[in-house]
């Protein structure tokens, strides 16, 4: 099971979300690239995981319209772009996280 996250911040003006760890790792994931990996079954296939959405389709200017905590276990993030089902758990979180940091080379 994922670490909860000790704090989660919406810094619009940056269009990325900060999650602070327990361990005090904190990581930013820009707004679009949320949107892009979004999890529920209209963005990925079901059985395969492969990626629905087209990430060219997700305006540049993207920002979280809403968010909101799922149990103790995920957050519900809202889009500009109208899209709200996706239940981002804190394990995907993180998994997120690594990957956006290994692509970003931060």
């Amino acid at each position: 099971m994922a670490d909860t996250p000790t704090n989660i911040r919406a810094l619009q003006a940056d269009r990325v979300l900060e999650l602070t760890w327990d361990e005090g790792q904190v990581a930013r994931l820009p707004y679009r690239y949320l949107r892009g990996e979004c999890p529920c079954a209209a963005c990925r296939n079901e059985w395969t995981g492969a990626r629905i959405l087209d990430p060219s389709q997700i305006p540049e200017d993207i920002r979280l319209d809403g968010m909101e905590p799922v149990g103790s276990y995920a957050v519900r993030l809202g889009f500009t772009d109208g899209h709200s089902s996706g239940l981002y758990t804190w394990e995907t979180l993180q998994r997120l996280a690594a990957d956006y940091e290994a692509a970003s080379g931060t």
